[in-house]
């Protein structure tokens, strides 16, 4: 058993043997949970469906609130909705693949967890948030989202060992950024090669809101990298993404012409909502403990 194996099963032994008491209403805390989401006028999207099924369970343990994208006002409306109901405290979690991501740090920006800098604050004003916020980290590599990825990996693999699986991330508006971005998704890439015994295991991201030269660089430099690794065998293209509905279509209109194997997004996988309340429990169990201040 490979050692991230080992820490993915000692996470799931502690979330599965996680108490709920901090859920307890009496603490008043609220979760906002963020999402990018894609809602067309009038209709609730795929995308948005498959966000909202995986969310419904901790809806029913928690008092949560579930954004989709970045208007201020709407924001405003679901911090509201919290304080409102009581909160004096509010988790804030990020559904998003990366905190390297424009979106959430725009959102932390607007929820007052990050000062806007200067050449920005004509651009963003802070929302009024009234209750003590804190905010988690993106999934990232989180070992429940390594597992996904495998899962998805060897959902289209029939022969590992002549295989080389490449992981697709959104990306983020520049260079420097993408560098954050892609290292998390590196840790996940070699979880994938060991456990599933593949030839290789590659990362790449796709840029599509960043300027024009860097997103048609991004294109050229993915479409080389499956030339290259479909010389010498099989290409399985998984998109780390978290839902399907969303820029999984565009990335394949990218491609077209190559030869490869396409896998899914994240979501449906129970994983995500395992994720979820794991995040939520591991920031109440610490305000507990800043609470009860240090032992005597």
């Amino acid at each position: 058993m490979s050692r991230y194996l080992m820490h993915l099963t000692v996470f799931l032994l502690f979330l599965f043997n996680a108490s709920f008491v901090l859920g307890d209403p009496e603490k008043k805390v609220g979760i906002l949970i963020l999402a990018r989401g894609i809602d067309p006028p009038g209709e609730v999207s795929v995308w948005d469906k498959h966000v909202m099924a995986a969310v419904k369970p901790i809806q029913e343990a928690y008092d949560v609130e579930l954004f989709f994208g970045m208007d201020e006002k709407a924001l405003q409306e679901a911090v509201n909705k919290l304080e409102a109901r009581g909160a004096s405290k509010i988790l804030a979690v990020p559904l998003y693949i990366s905190s390297h991501s424009p979106v959430v740090q725009k959102l932390e920006y607007l929820l007052g967890v990050t000062p806007v800098p200067p050449e920005r604050q004509k651009e963003i004003m802070p929302i009024t948030v009234k209750a003590d916020l804190h905010m988690t980290h993106a999934i990232e590599h989180n070992p429940l989202a390594a597992q996904i990825v495998f899962e998805r990996a060897m959902e289209i693999s029939l022969n590992p060992p002549r295989e080389t699986v490449i992981l697709v991330g959104h990306g983020p508006l520049t260079k420097v950024s993408e560098t954050m971005w892609l290292r998390s998704m590196w840790v996940l890439a070699s979880f994938i090669e060991e456990e599933g015994g593949f030839k290789d295991a590659l990362v790449a991201t796709v840029m599509f809101g960043a300027p024009p030269d860097i997103k048609e660089k991004a294109a050229k430099d993915l479409r080389a990298m499956i030339e290259e690794a479909s010389k010498n065998g099989t290409v399985l293209v998984v998109p780390c993404m978290i839902a399907p509905g969303g820029i999984e279509g565009m990335l394949e209109e990218q491609l077209r012409g190559l030869t490869y194997r396409f896998g899914r997004p994240y979501l449906p996988h129970v994983n995500v909502t395992k994720w979820l309340r794991a995040e939520i429990q591991g920031s109440l169990r610490r305000w507990e403990k800043e609470l009860k201040g240090p032992n005597p």
